[in-house]
């Protein structure tokens, strides 16, 4: 280990006394702690019960529901490649228990807390063939306990945002080492590549294998229109001149800029078709359904029309506003993108960081955001002339423009759809180096240059 990883494990040592207090104002917070402080027994436990020495064992690790979801169509081909291969899959927000179900792994849960101790211990139970992190998510004390196990380590839709803290300062020197471990890791990109060997990856370990969301979010917007054609219809038929707009993930700020620029749009009626919000807020808890109809009745003088008491049958009555649509259920935002005539994708305003606008151009929409992010997708959408980011005081002036001009609407929506559809061949190539970790030794996988 490094310096700056034994007092990494140093110190986490020192505070595990204390994690309780750290999820005391979050359920989720606390769950995550819990999780984490119990993850290295109930793997044991399940590696007692039900772990298959017989049978080889692939762990998979993702952050979240976005990076373990990247991974699934990987999944479904190693599987089917190696139908006798268990799965344990660890995370580290309770949010991906949304993904479990069609990961369907032989056990889910949280990852040991970072402590060499505790990941010795899970490691040593479960016995993997090979340890695969989503996107970024690699730690220390994981990736130390593994080496010293021998166990073959990679990554899969590797990227690593420009702006992240991991590029930088004691970050990037305490994840060095972690990245130098790497035995295998598929780059979403070659702009990727630079990033990955400046946190330590071996040059010779890295392939460029695409992004397998790319592939996902056309399968799901395939399903999509499938369930659309024998179940009809979320949103009922559109009237007659109206351009749907759908706002998914979308965090306060998204709806506030939003609603005050349909507001300025209803003003200035007859200067080009009619806008129809549809709000699909990232949470569409009780808070979030009061905030929409707060926005609502102050810029527009009206109530939202709720997606869960929408008669489909017919459309609202034509005005010089239309109410905007507030979705306040979950599962079937591909469906809505598909009824839609443009998207805006949450989280570039406010929130958490922008949400995947991959989705949005496979179903062919053109893809507004606002102006903070630093996704590559996004970038790219943008300089295809397929996505735009719009500063928050321009929005009512561009949504203007692109409702007067529906041919620069449709030339947007396919440029998108034909960039999501460049991306085909991610999961084939990303499978493969699975599968070579799988099969190999971490003393064969890698190649120095």
């Amino acid at each position: 280990m490094s310096f700056l990883e034994n007092l990494y494990n140093l110190a986490v040592h020192a505070l595990r006394p204390l994690l309780p207090a750290f999820g005391a104002g979050s359920t989720k917070v606390s769950a995550a702690v819990e999780g984490r402080r119990m993850a290295a027994e109930d793997i044991a436990r399940w590696a007692r019960q039900e772990r298959d020495p017989f049978r080889p064992l692939l762990w998979l690790h993702g952050a979240s529901a976005g990076e373990l979801a990247g991974a699934i169509p990987i999944l479904d081909v190693v599987r089917t490649r190696r139908p006798e291969l268990q799965l344990l899959v660890t995370y580290s927000s309770p949010s991906a228990e949304s993904v479990l179900s069609e990961l369907a792994p032989d056990h889910g849960g949280y990852p040991p807390l970072e402590t060499r101790a505790a990941c010795r211990e899970a490691l040593e139970a479960a016995r993997p063939d090979a340890l695969v992190f989503a996107k970024l998510d690699a730690w220390p004390a994981l990736t130390g306990a593994a080496e010293e196990a021998g166990v073959p380590l990679g990554m899969v839709n590797a990227t690593v945002r420009p702006s992240s803290s991991r590029l930088r300062g004691p970050g990037r020197q305490l994840l060095v080492p972690s990245y130098g471990r790497l035995d295998l890791v598929g780059a979403v990109s070659e702009a990727e590549v630079e990033r990955l060997e400046l946190l330590g990856t071996r040059p010779g370990s890295i392939r460029v294998t695409g992004d397998a969301s790319f592939e996902r979010a056309l399968d799901r917007v395939e399903k999509a229109r499938a369930h659309a054609a024998t179940g009809g219809p979320r949103l009922g038929p559109p009237a007659p001149g109206v351009v749907r707009l759908c706002a998914g993930s979308s965090w306060p700020e998204d709806e506030r800029v939003l609603i005050e620029g349909a507001a300025i749009l209803g003003s200035r009626e007859g200067q080009h078709p009619e806008l129809e919000l549809v709000l699909v807020p990232h949470e569409p808890n009780a808070a979030a359904v009061q905030r929409i109809r707060d926005l609502c009745r102050h810029h527009l003088g009206m109530e939202p029309r709720l997606w869960s008491a929408l008669d489909g049958s017919r459309p609202p009555v034509a005005g010089p506003i239309r109410a905007p649509v507030l979705v306040d259920a979950v599962g079937f935002l591909a469906e809505l993108y598909l009824e839609c005539d443009l998207a805006w994708v949450g989280g570039g305003i406010g929130g958490e960081g922008l949400h995947s606008v991959v989705e949005p151009a496979a179903a062919g929409l053109p893809v507004l955001f606002g102006p903070v992010h630093d996704r590559w997708e996004a970038t790219a959408l943008e300089g295809l002339g397929a996505g735009l980011a719009v500063p928050p005081e321009d929005v009512a002036g561009v949504l203007s423009a692109l409702l007067s001009d529906p041919r620069k609407l449709a030339e947007m929506g396919t440029g998108a759809r034909r960039y999501v559809e460049g991306g085909r061949g991610a999961t084939e190539a990303s499978a493969a180096l699975v599968l070579e970790l799988l099969s190999g030794s971490a003393s064969e996988l890698s190649v120095e240059p």
